[in-house]
């Protein structure tokens, strides 16, 4: 299941730019993406925990994946949106490829932990973490070798605009990582994945975090998100070359991967 598939889909993707998915809900159930940051500043506390709780560890094994698909040259910068706790940044930075990288994310709550992490591994004269939006990034043109979004670019309020900037900002040659739920493409895995995400996961990931709607938000963003051949279009009208996707653990996470000419 985690071999890639070459992007030669037809498939257009609608407003938001989104839209629904083989499998999910109609587009108009899609939570608002508005202020979402607020809501990841309250579970900012304990997000990394049940981030592997819920995902059975296999989070950890997916961002590991990203480090795998990085460009073959070293000394990389890298930019990492959504960054949230920093866990995709450093990851990627401890694949020795690279020499300088950023994290962006609005919400502070989270931020805040990842500095701390930064600092404990004196790591803070090659990374950093600063508040911003994936939408409007505060740099200029072909600024870096990589840029990755872990989990992110679901929620953000215009999908199209963000993969544009992410264009922007990447050197010639340089490459994008995308990590993303998506949704089994087997029926049966399809049906269990969705019976653990609309009922068991809120009701576990409220009960540990106190905030179950924020674990409602999940599935919701989840179910409604274009995922497979559907992004991957979305990608080339951005103006990426050469993307792929990898499906992961029976899809239910994909990698996006797409370079700059």
């Amino acid at each position: 299941m985690d071999e890639p598939f070459d992007s030669s889909s037809s498939l257009r993707a609608g407003k938001l730019r989104v839209k629904s998915p083989v499998g999910g809900s109609p587009n108009k159930d899609a939570p608002s993406r508005r202020d979402v940051f607020r809501m990841f500043d309250r579970i900012a506390p304990r997000y990394d925990l049940l981030n592997h709780l819920l995902s059975f560890n296999r989070d950890k094994a997916w961002r590991r994946k990203m480090t795998l698909l990085l460009p073959s040259k070293a000394n990389l910068t890298l930019l990492d949106l959504a960054t949230g706790t920093g866990d995709q940044l450093l990851s990627l930075y401890d694949s020795g490829k690279i020499v300088s990288g950023v994290g962006v994310d609005p919400a502070e709550g989270m931020l805040a932990i990842g500095r701390e992490k930064i600092e404990r591994r004196k790591l803070t004269s090659a990374l950093s973490l600063i508040p911003g939006s994936a939408e409007e990034l505060p740099f200029g043109d072909r600024s870096f070798d990589v840029v990755t979004i872990s989990f992110g670019i679901r929620n953000v309020t215009d999908v199209d605009l963000a993969l544009r900037e992410m264009h922007r900002v990447l050197k010639p040659g340089g490459r994008a990582l995308i990590l993303e739920f998506s949704l089994p493409r087997n029926t049966v895995i399809r049906h269990g994945y969705l019976m653990y995400f609309r009922y068991i996961l809120p009701l576990l990931g409220g009960f540990i975090s106190g905030d179950r709607e924020a674990y409602r938000y999940l599935n919701q963003t989840v179910e409604s998100f274009p995922y497979g051949d559907q992004f991957t279009e979305l990608m080339l009208e951005a103006g990426f070359c050469d993307v792929k996707h990898t499906p992961l653990t029976f899809g239910v996470a994909t990698i996006y991967q797409g370079d700059k000419l």
